[in-house]
């Protein structure tokens, strides 16, 4: 409807913009008769010539005009009724569409973007979508129908005020489609600006610590003024185009159809083609001419501002995501037991990038095997990792799941295999509990506090004035680095799956945590698949076999002593941490 992208609009929306639309439409003829009815009673009273005639066409017109003031009063209510629940129904559909689609884009996309830009898109900018249906979709076609309306009344009164009327009609939608490209170059920027803003403020609360620790507090905040000063500045041009479009439409085309009107009536009147009652109908009607000319510059700035976002919208709801989801997808029995899983050729190049991240790369883990994967940062780890959770897909080559190709599986069930346990786990706002039972939400209190003392947390817990449901604070904030690490294992213990992601789990902790860690995480391993993603050669040391990772393919594979053997990449590491330890223990100042 009107161009708008059908993802946009649901059937509870149209449902709303059709009621909306009736009733605008019947509230023309509806002030049109009303209007009619009030000229007849004035060349009644005109007519009669005294006071008592005056009061029998009031008691006979009376009726019509309650009923009639009744009848338009009902259907405004609908009209506006209908204008808000539709532009309702468009926003929460919008948002959920946009969650949906963050959801589908997955991490490996959306690191590229900032998060505060969605979110800015997602809240404010789609606030400027009310307008766009309440205003833009309904006010259109009633903006249309009231001169035609109008003239059509007008002519049957009298057809040359009705030809004066028709003349002026065409100008105003001439002069507002002139400002049109400007306004909408304007527009976009502002809704680009925005944004840049709403994203620069939440990167800014989020780093506030880094921010005072470089004393950049002070700087941040002046870059934040200019760029909140460049938006002001672009909403003050939107204002000013609005406004003179409004003083235009307000003191020149209202007045002016309305002086026509009264005067071109009044000229015909003079020379008998008119009655009294005609003329001051004529001359309520041209008032409802310069509400169609106020629509009109109304529903074009609504359908301006409602365009960028909902452009804006499409653009990112037209992002190809990384994962197609199959139609049938099977979701075998494994009895909670772990699959072989084999990398079979994988390739995947990011969008834009010039290099692909991986390259024929070729890994097999078997059931119960821990496997080691390591290289330099940028070797492809990440991008291994993001495709077994099938947050990104190959693009070549394929990953199966005990023989079965991933494209045939469930998303569901691919991720119901693995628990994963990051670098940085993310701790939702909530508590310790609200974060545990993400990963089984019908926990039992047992089952949580089995989770929690295999993770090394009871101590820590018990601790706690209100235990399990201490809040944790944004993101964690209320928990030191290790006791989010441990609730992360614990929340994998808990979720029992049957694969385990270890993604540099104990590279930013001290010893003793570590020590804690540790213990955690071979309970959390046992009789598990393990992918370890580390850096630490002694956290290295406890997997069954080694896969060195270099600019995106697999250089070398075997156990730690077979790979030392081969006096290879691993070995080179080995022998450059035996050098910086023995360094360390004997300074060049002590030789």
């Amino acid at each position: 409807m009107l161009g708008v992208d059908d993802r946009l609009i649901t059937p509870a929306t149209m449902k709303w913009v059709k009621l909306g639309l009736s009733a605008g439409l019947l509230t023309v003829p509806t002030t049109i008769l009303l209007y009619f009815i009030l000229g007849l009673a004035v060349d009644d009273v005109w007519n009669g010539g005294d006071v008592s005639a005056g009061i029998n066409v009031l008691k006979a017109y009376l009726p019509w005009f309650v009923a009639l003031v009744l009848l338009k009063a009902f259907l405004a209510w609908v009209f506006r009724t209908g204008q808000f629940r539709a532009s309702s129904e468009a926003k929460l559909n919008v948002r959920d569409q946009i969650y949906k689609q963050v959801v589908s884009l997955g991490p490996g996309i959306l690191g590229k973007r900032r998060t505060g830009e969605i979110s800015n898109m997602a809240t404010e900018g789609v606030e400027y979508l009310d307008y766009y249906f309440s205003v833009y979709f309904v006010q259109i076609w009633v903006a249309i129908a009231i001169p035609i309306f109008l003239v059509i009344a007008i002519f049957s009164i009298d057809w040359v005020v009705g030809l004066w009327m028709l003349a002026g009609v065409p100008l105003t939608p001439l002069f507002v489609g002139s400002s049109a490209r400007g306004f909408r170059r304007i527009s976009k920027s502002n809704e680009a600006v925005k944004n840049r803003n709403s994203a620069q403020y939440l990167d800014s609360i989020q780093g506030m610590s880094t921010l005072k620790m470089f004393n950049e507090e002070v700087r941040r905040g002046k870059q934040m003024e200019e760029n909140n000063e460049a938006q002001r500045k672009t909403t003050m041009k939107l204002l000013l185009v609005a406004q003179s479009q409004f003083v235009f439409l307000e003191l020149g085309f209202a007045l002016f159809s309305t002086a026509v009107a009264l005067g071109v009536s009044l000229y015909r009147y003079s020379y008998g083609f008119m009655t009294p009652g005609e003329v001051f109908a004529v001359v309520l009607m041209s008032l409802e001419f310069s509400r169609t000319l106020l629509l009109i510059g109304e529903f074009f700035f609504a359908g301006a501002l409602g365009r960028e976002v909902a452009a804006s919208v499409i653009e990112f709801l037209d992002e190809k995501a990384p994962v197609r989801s199959t139609s049938g997808a099977s979701c075998p029995e494994t009895g909670g037991k772990p699959v072989n899983i084999e990398f079979k050729d994988v390739e995947f190049t990011y969008p834009g990038a010039e290099e692909p991240a991986i390259h024929k790369f070729n890994m097999t883990m078997r059931p119960n095997e821990t496997v080691a994967l390591i290289g330099k940062s940028g070797s492809g780890k990440t991008t291994v990792t993001n495709l077994l959770l099938r947050t990104l897909e190959p693009q070549k080559g394929s990953i199966l799941f005990g023989g079965i190709p991933e494209q045939e599986l469930s998303l569901e069930w691919i991720r119901e295999q693995i628990a994963l346990v990051p670098q940085d786990p993310f701790l939702f706002f909530g508590s310790i509990r609200d974060n545990m039972i993400m990963a089984k939400e019908d926990a039992t209190q047992t089952e949580l506090d089995a989770a929690i003392e295999a993770a090394e947390l009871k101590i820590f817990v018990d601790s706690l004035p209100d235990g399990l449901d201490t809040m944790v604070g944004d993101q964690g904030a209320a928990l030191s680095g290790g006791q989010a690490q441990r609730l992360a294992i614990a929340r994998a213990i808990l979720k029992g799956a049957p694969i385990v992601v270890l993604d540099e789990p104990t590279s930013q902790i001290d010893v003793e945590t570590e020590a804690l860690l540790n213990r955690a995480l071979e309970r959390l391993c046992q009789n598990k698949t393990v992918l370890l993603i580390a850096h630490r050669l002694s956290t290295i040391e406890q997997a069954d076999r080694i896969v060195v990772m270099d600019k995106g393919t697999v250089a070398e594979m075997g156990t730690r002593e077979a790979l030392i053997a081969e006096k290879g990449i691993y070995s080179t590491m080995i022998r450059t941490k035996q050098e910086v330890e023995a360094q360390a223990l004997h300074p060049a100042s002590e030789v």
